[in-house]
């Protein structure tokens, strides 16, 4: 008979042992992948909406150069502040604008998941400053869109929502010129500078979450 240590000797083949190098070199990609995987969540976490004491949420507006790098306040760059309700039968919100030029006319747009509603038209204090305090109980078109009409949405239901203020080029008075009277949204007023620009002078720097009930 066989001794029990020589048939654990014969069936049990020696095991090779791998190289240090060779294991860290097939471990290395996964942990790069970790590590900028790890990164990343905290430069999108540090980008995250923030939460007020009092229960609101706040995101921050800025004014862009042409890689959409904020331009600081120093350099002369608009600065702004929103803080809204993140749910509720209406959409409350306060918008805070710094910086923008007194005398002109500047209009509040909102991306609602896809669509895009010019909101309302404002003029800033003498200071370049522009106070908006408002709710809202539906997404839809406040000023002259001409064609741009984007039909009204509920406020049911979780939407992504991006503020947005761009200069007012719109007529002074009256409705958008061009337009069929029959046409949705043809009698909606016009308070712009009649000037024809509407270039954007602030955009977001972060993304509301909002829940409508």
């Amino acid at each position: 008979m066989m001794p029990i240590d020589a048939r654990e000797q014969t069936t049990e083949r020696p095991r090779s042992r791998v190289p240090l190098r060779i294991l860290l070199k097939a471990l290395l990609p996964a942990l790069v992948a970790t590590v900028l995987f790890v990164l990343l969540f905290m430069r999108a976490s540090s980008k995250k909406r923030v939460v007020e004491s009092h229960g609101m949420m706040r995101v921050t507006l800025s004014q862009k150069d042409a890689s959409f790098r904020p331009i600081p306040r120093a350099a002369g760059g608009a600065t702004g502040v929103v803080w809204y309700a993140p749910s509720g039968p209406a959409l409350r919100f306060q918008l805070r604008a710094y910086g923008l030029k007194p005398g002109r006319r500047y209009v509040l747009e909102m991306q609602v998941d896809k669509a895009i509603y010019t909101v309302a038209s404002y003029a800033p204090d003498p200071h370049g400053d522009l106070a908006i305090d408002t709710s809202l109980t539906q997404f839809q078109e406040g000023v002259c869109v001409g064609s741009n009409l984007d039909p009204p949405e509920p406020l049911a239901g979780h939407h992504q929502v991006k503020f947005w203020i761009k200069h007012d080029g719109r007529p002074a008075s009256g409705t958008m010129p061009g337009v069929a009277a029959s046409a949705p949204g043809a009698a909606l007023p016009c308070h712009g500078d009649g000037d024809g620009d509407y270039a954007y002078v602030l955009l977001e720097n972060e993304t509301a979450d909002f829940t409508g009930r």
